[in-house]
């Protein structure tokens, strides 16, 4: 029987910034339409790894793959959504959205037709001839998640992307990630610090240790989908939530300390 190829596999992977170990050897496959969350303490690589991943730095041992290839810089078969949107102030929404097609060289008509439509899947139908400074929080972040989609990424790569917005605002978004996830079941790796995010959105949960960032444990999310708001309030939600939490809890407060000592 032939094996089939993780979406993306991550081997012995080590990351130092000069004396500083940030990641220890970590060992991951992730299968294609996977959505997978990463949590722990600050400072524990979270966001090292993403970057990695999205070629944005070089690991210092080991290696990542993307459907057997090696990650070596930025391609256009992953897409990155930030925390912050960075959205370009002279730019309406349909243009900041047709960055990546237009920097690619292969804005179109076609393209045009495709990026209305990702406009229409993230809510933003009619919004196209707006700027940045006339949408609120929400909606920029809407944006920036179009953009991304926009270069149809084979992976898309989320760092802590609501976690500027008020909570009723990212609970909202949260609900909208996960309908737009099912429309195209892209394999998504979102980075938070929020543990019940985790748990709503994702099949699994890499919980990082505290630096050098290690995977302590990795939690399957057996909650069925499609998941309403109301999940996080039933018994088996609130478990993962308290499994979780128990694993990072030394962790989280050694961090604490350290950083305000």
């Amino acid at each position: 029987m032939l094996s089939v190829l993780p979406k993306l596999r991550v081997q012995g992977l080590s990351k130092h910034f000069k004396s500083l170990e940030v990641l220890r050897n970590i060992d991951v496959d992730i299968q294609k339409g996977e959505f997978i969350s990463i949590v722990g303490p600050s400072g524990c690589g979270k966001t090292t790894f993403l970057r990695i991943i999205g070629g944005l730095e070089q690991a210092t041992s080991g290696q990542a793959m993307l459907d057997g290839r090696v990650i070596k810089e930025p391609g256009s078969d992953r897409g990155f959504v930030f925390q912050q949107d960075n959205l370009l102030p002279w730019r309406d929404v349909l243009s900041n959205t047709e960055i990546g097609p237009e920097i690619g060289g292969y804005r179109n008509s076609d393209q045009r037709k495709k990026t209305m439509s990702l406009l229409k899947l993230v809510g933003l139908d009619g919004f196209e001839s707006y700027f940045p400074r006339q949408l609120s929080g929400g909606m920029r972040q809407r944006v920036n998640l179009a953009r991304a989609l926009a270069v149809d990424p084979d992976l898309l790569l989320m760092d802590e992307p609501f976690s500027a917005l008020d909570s009723q605002t990212r609970e909202i978004m949260q609900t909208e990630l996960l309908r737009i996830w099912e429309k195209g079941r892209k394999t998504v790796l979102f980075v938070t610090h929020q543990i019940d995010e985790a748990v709503y959105l994702s099949d699994r949960i890499f919980v990082f240790a505290r630096r050098p960032g290690q995977i302590h444990e990795i939690v399957k999310v057996d909650l069925p989908r499609p998941r309403p708001l109301s999940l996080k309030r039933t018994p088996e939600f609130v478990a993962y939530v308290d499994h979780i939490w128990k694993l990072i809890e030394d962790d989280v407060r050694a961090s604490v300390l350290f950083e305000h000592a």
